[in-house]
């Protein structure tokens, strides 16, 4: 209610705005449209209350709470309490809509302490987003154990991924067809990837985001070491958050496009460099390059309809993740861009 009240008093949207002032003032002043009085409010909650007006997380009040937490006004909120994430806030102005998660906070004398975080959104005249409020309720224990058994569920998911990667390397040893081989190795390494990439987001279970710069500059390191033939892979990644479920198509999209440039854009035992890039793009959407200096595609390639697996692959999951795939190329080499949505 107080919160609901705060946003009237501010910015107008009570109905009965129109009232004369008197009518809700109590003898002596400091009625509930007063905004110093709805401040009080906010501030005697026990539950940590924030605003924050305007672009980015800066912090315009925070109550008592909050406050005695190192939370206090003019600071980044999200420095100030890591739990509660850029992404969070950004999407609630987007949208319009509330949004919530459950994250882990510092750790403190008794241990690490868990948060249910809500993000409301304060609207002005015609719907527009003119301040945040954030609340951030502390839980209980059994949520704690809810989220060690979701780690415990990703870990042993992440052994039955190494099993059957296990399992088919066992087949491509047991193989005499080249060709059932390589089919079989190229399952494998699909499964390392898929392995390698739920590895990472075990980091990022409460957070829901990544990113993803880190993650691809590791990726590329290790394909490096694998791909045919003595390839570098140069990275150049700007810091790019995107939420974890994505990382396991985006690996597979990279391994991908690194691995088909190394095994077809240079001449037969000639190594070659690969550029991978990341950043943003027109309209602040994800852009990711994969570039070689290699003798360009064959004449009549088209790779929105080629019928390789690697291929089908790669538009699988550019669609998947609601992304543009396109391709130039020229006999001085050959650039792959793939532009996903702003994360």
């Amino acid at each position: 209610m107080a919160v609901t009240a705060y946003r009237n008093a501010e910015f107008g949207t009570d109905p009965g705005a129109d009232r004369p002032a008197a009518t809700d003032v109590a003898p002596g002043g400091g009625g509930i449209d007063d905004p110093a009085m709805l401040r009080c409010l906010l501030d005697q909650t026990p539950t940590p209350t924030a605003l924050v007006q305007g672009e980015g997380d800066r912090c315009a009040f925070a109550n008592a709470a909050f406050r005695a937490m190192g939370v206090v006004a003019g600071a980044g909120l999200t420095e100030c309490f890591p739990a509660l994430s850029l992404p969070m806030l950004v999407e609630a102005r987007r949208t319009g809509q509330p949004q919530r998660n459950r994250a882990a906070g510092d750790g403190s004398a008794d241990g690490q302490r868990f948060w249910d975080l809500r993000v409301t959104p304060m609207l002005g005249v015609n719907g527009v987003v003119r301040g945040l409020i954030i609340t951030a309720e502390e839980t209980p224990e059994s949520v704690a154990e809810h989220d060690r058994r979701l780690r415990d569920v990703s870990h042993r998911l992440k052994n039955t991924l190494q099993l059957v990667s296990s399992l088919l390397t066992l087949q491509t040893l047991s193989s005499k067809d080249p060709e059932v081989r390589r089919a079989l190795q190229s399952a494998g390494g699909r499964v390392g990837i898929v392995t390698q990439a739920h590895q990472r987001t075990h980091g990022s279970l409460r957070t829901g985001t990544i990113d993803m710069a880190v993650h691809l500059r590791e990726l590329c390191q290790e394909l490096e070491a694998t791909l045919p033939g003595a390839h570098r892979i140069l990275v150049t990644a700007d810091s790019t958050q995107m939420p974890a479920d994505t990382v396991i198509p985006f690996s597979l999209i990279v391994s991908e496009l690194v691995g088909n440039a190394a095994r077809h854009a240079f001449p037969a035992g000639t190594p070659g460099t690969i550029d991978v890039r990341l950043g943003r793009g027109e309209g602040d959407a994800i852009r990711l390059e994969v570039l070689d200096r290699g003798t360009g595609l064959p004449p009549g390639l088209d790779m929105s309809r080629a019928t390789t697996l690697g291929l089908k692959v790669v538009r699988a999951f550019v669609g998947q993740l609601r992304g543009k795939l396109t391709a130039d190329s020229s006999p001085q080499g050959t650039r792959v861009v793939v532009e996903f949505p702003p994360a």
